[in-house]
């Protein structure tokens, strides 16, 4: 049976992570234009926390952790936070991290800090130009509008000057700011928009001040639930990324940067929650629960949808206070990965190329998709706690009976119907004709067991 998926025009949908159900689809002779959206090669990314001694804290990446942090996929590690604003390590230690990072195949995205002055950030820059050292993606400071306060004259005159300084020992290095703790549209329309606070023109040496926008969002306090995370926490993200864009793409054109010169943009920060609910168990809704992994995969798939640079979760490892274990590594003597690492692992390894945004008529059966030259890839999720949901690929954009409707973007061949039960993430990767070539199964019960993600291979 043929499966080759028709273009068509979706009159009523939802999007990945919303939950307003598709009425029908009605198809159309048109011609649907589709545009691909490049997966950035620096999408995946992670932050270097917890290390050892920072805050006086025990950590344990250096010594333990760079095999599997490697095995997660992440092609950028940033090296920042409010630790490192505070207090910088010495060169020694930075340089064992900027090496340490490049062995496992990532790139640093490293922050200097506000707190110091920019002829040391200058200094850094010079530091780390060297061949095996060469850091070429930078940020500036920490969380300077969401837990230091200053003020957005101060933020923007910091940022000037240390940009300035930075470029003038290297100007093809790139700088990402203001790395503030949330989008707050007074502080990103200001630094990308204001005639007076802009620091998206150029400087007195003809240096753009800056190449990419990045922000942190923690969607959650302690009190929040099942919902929350499944639904509201993905359409916050959704309208701080929106906002941003439109700030972006407002500041493009207001200084005409196109091409390499445009303005990116990274999630540099987040996580489903700032401070972890009492329960931290799998089955429940903090960082290390299973419903997280899945929110992370939300997370991602919004970030592909509108383009982001990196997108880098905090963190790698943190487990020694319990509203703070944000890490995706568990606590020692196992080191556990967590259902973010493996969710994480499973979109690095399978979800490459172009991003393929599809749809659902369910609310808690979410979907995505890419290809590249030779393959095409599904991420299926079920959210649901009861419900198993049957599902037909071939069916993707057609008018159908079936009581789940998938919709896709772009055409793409899947010869593959079946059923996913509660609580479980589905990838399945097939080849360019549509037959499957390999199948991947993560469910609440494999983590519970502290089981990998089983893999079959055809």
């Amino acid at each position: 049976m043929k499966n080759i998926l028709k273009f068509t025009i979706i009159i009523i949908g939802i999007f990945f992570g919303c939950n307003k159900p598709i009425d029908k689809i009605e198809e159309t002779t048109a011609t649907r234009i589709t545009t691909a959206k490049p997966i950035s090669p620096y999408f995946f990314g992670q932050n270097l926390w917890l290390t050892n001694r920072a805050e006086g804290r025990p950590g344990y990446i250096q010594e333990s952790l760079w095999g599997k942090v490697k095995e997660s996929g992440p092609k950028i590690i940033r090296i920042g936070g409010n630790g490192y604003d505070v207090k910088m390590p010495p060169m020694e230690t930075l340089e064992t991290w900027v090496k340490s990072i490049k062995k496992i195949g990532a790139e640093p995205l490293f922050q200097v800090s506000k707190l110091e002055s920019a002829e040391r950030a200058a200094e850094l820059v010079k530091h780390f130009s060297k061949d095996s050292l060469k850091v070429k993606y930078w940020s500036i400071g920490n969380e300077p509008y969401g837990m230091s306060k200053w003020s957005i004259d101060s933020i923007s005159n910091m940022i000037k000057t240390y940009a300035t300084a930075m470029k003038v020992v290297d100007p093809t290095i790139k700088i990402f700011v203001p790395d503030a703790a949330s989008y707050y549209n007074d502080l990103y329309e200001a630094l990308l928009l204001s005639d007076e606070k802009s620091v998206a023109g150029r400087d007195e040496n003809g240096n753009w001040y800056i190449d990419g926008v990045n922000f942190h969002s923690y969607p959650n306090g302690k009190e929040y639930t099942r919902k929350d995370v499944i639904f509201n926490s993905v359409d916050k993200i959704r309208g701080q990324i929106l906002s941003l864009k439109e700030d972006i793409d407002a500041s493009n054109l207001k200084y005409n940067r196109t091409g390499d010169a445009a303005l990116t943009w990274g999630l540099t920060e987040f996580n489903i929650t700032y401070s972890n609910p009492d329960d931290l168990s799998i089955e429940g809704i903090s960082v290390p629960s299973f419903i997280n992994g899945q929110f992370w995969v939300d997370v991602f798939s919004l970030s592909m949808e509108y383009e982001a640079f990196c997108v880098t979760p905090w963190c790698i490892q943190e487990s020694d206070v319990a509203k703070t274990y944000f890490g995706y590594i568990g606590s020692p003597p196992n080191f556990t990965p967590h259902s973010t690492y493996y969710h994480m692992q499973m979109m690095s390894e399978n979800i490459t190329g172009n991003y393929v945004k599809m749809t659902s008529n369910k609310g808690y059966f979410k979907i995505l998709g890419s290809e590249n030259e030779a393959q095409n890839s599904f991420l299926l999720m079920n959210q649901s706690e009861k419900d198993s949901y049957n599902f037909d690929l071939n069916s993707l954009n057609k008018n159908t009976k079936d009581d789940l409707i998938l919709t896709s973007e772009n055409e793409l061949k899947a010869n593959f119907k079946g059923t996913i039960a509660p609580n479980s993430t589905m990838v399945l990767v097939f080849n360019k004709s549509g037959v499957l070539k390999k199948q991947i199964l993560y469910t609440i019960e494999m983590a519970k067991n502290n089981k990998a993600p089983e893999v079959i291979v055809f």
